[in-house]
């Protein structure tokens, strides 16, 4: 693997397991994962409706907070997903009735652009038959993938029959993808919640995930195009040739990297209009062929302010550190500092007054410096003074960099 390759392998690894929590907090497998189900029956069906209808709405600010709000008026009631399905009198009053808070103003029923409570309803029949004649969603599937494991592409054949068996049992619900030539994204998002471990559900570890398909839009599409050069069109052609892509990065867990693309996106970090995008909060930064990281070389002397900084940073946290250097080369560029701490991890160092965005486009670049320069990982930190609070949370969650604060 060269350079480039593996370097893209560490950098998405990192961001994956940096952001995978933040994964429920943002996405529907939050509500998902909030039911508490009677088995795994109804957790099958539960997630498969939540995936259907994650569309064309906005996740944090009505899908979760709606789901959330129909999982605790479920609680409070006694009652089941499954029980739903078999009851369409006790639907209409649960869809209805239900209250759910967002921004602070409680509301009252389903809301939808494009569903009403008609098409759960008779969503919720296609539901009762599969159980019917299955017993649970499982088995029908189980029995498909192990039918598919002689197709080129085990998961493509066993959503074709999926979404079949979905239009034979009812008419024309919106819910129900039925055009096989499109991305089937919201039936490609259900089956790595179903087959992925944490912080998807894992329930149906029979399904080899290197078989699963990107869950793939618009959105990821921008990213594709603008972080690898690779220009993908919103139909089934187009999710073969992103999971082809992600297979040669990661050929046993190619979709494991689903979520990164799209928080881009959902967060507002990739725009369609690229000068607004926010590359400095953008996990990708140093992987993404478009990303804008305005760097000029700094001096090679810390400021005064600067080196005193970073002197009571060594004397609060001396314990820890085995070496430092100051002004660390890194080509034609030179980092403020690096780190060598008792714990085996490397840290290379942003020194400044107060926290802003140059410091962080320094710290990414020289992350990505040291890497190229020494095949080998470095942890951003930046040490200043004063970091407003909404900006250090940035930097600690979107790129991983540490924030140390000293006082004056």
């Amino acid at each position: 693997m060269d350079i480039e390759s593996l370097y893209m392998l560490h950098v998405l690894d990192e961001a994956y397991d940096r952001l995978k929590q933040e994964y429920l907090n943002s996405s529907v497998l939050g509500p998902v994962r909030l039911y508490v189900a009677k088995n795994d029956i109804d957790k099958e069906f539960w997630a498969l409706f939540c995936a259907l209808i994650d569309f064309q709405m906005p996740v944090k600010k009505i899908l979760n907070p709606m789901l959330t709000g129909f999982v605790t008026w479920m609680e409070e009631n006694g009652l089941k997903f499954i029980e739903l399905i078999h009851d369409q009198e006790l639907t209409k009053k649960a869809f209805n009735v239900f209250q759910w808070k967002t921004n602070g103003i409680v509301k009252t029923g389903f809301m939808h652009r494009f569903v009403k409570i008609d098409d759960i309803i008779s969503l919720f029949q296609v539901f009762k038959k599969i159980l019917e004649n299955y017993g649970s969603l499982r088995t029908f599937i189980k029995e498909t993938y192990n039918n598919s494991l002689h197709e080129k592409e085990p998961m493509e054949y066993v959503l074709a029959k999926l979404v079949k068996l979905l239009i034979n049992y009812d008419g024309k619900p919106p819910l129900i993808p039925i055009r096989l030539t499109s991305p089937l994204k919201r039936l490609n998002l259900f089956m790595r919640w179903m087959v992925r471990p944490y912080p998807d559900l894992g329930l149906w570890d029979f399904i080899d995930k290197k078989y699963l398909l990107v869950s793939l839009d618009e959105g990821i599409c921008r990213v594709f195009a603008r972080a690898f050069s690779l220009k993908i069109g919103m139909n089934w052609n187009g999710v073969l040739k992103a999971t082809y892509f992600l297979r040669k990065i990661n050929p046993d867990d190619p979709v494991k990297y689903d979520y990164l693309f799209s928080r881009l996106y959902i967060m507002g970090y990739c725009t369609k209009d690229l000068a607004r995008s926010k590359c400095y909060l953008c996990p990708l930064i140093n992987i993404c062929a478009s990303s804008q990281i305005p760097i000029k070389p700094k001096a090679r002397i810390l400021s005064k302010r600067e080196q005193e900084i970073f002197e009571k940073y060594l004397k609060a946290y001396k314990h820890e550190i085995d070496f430092f250097a100051i002004e660390y080369p890194l080509g034609e560029y030179s980092a403020d500092a690096i780190i060598h701490k008792s714990n085996c991890e490397n840290y290379i160092i942003e020194v400044e007054n107060k926290l802003n965005y140059n410091a962080i486009g320094q710290v990414i670049t020289y992350r990505f410096l040291y890497f190229k320069i020494h095949r080998k990982l470095a942890k951003p930190m930046i040490i200043c003074s004063n970091a407003p609070k909404e900006l250090k949370e940035a930097c600690e969650i979107e790129q991983g960099i540490k924030v140390i604060e000293v006082s004056n």
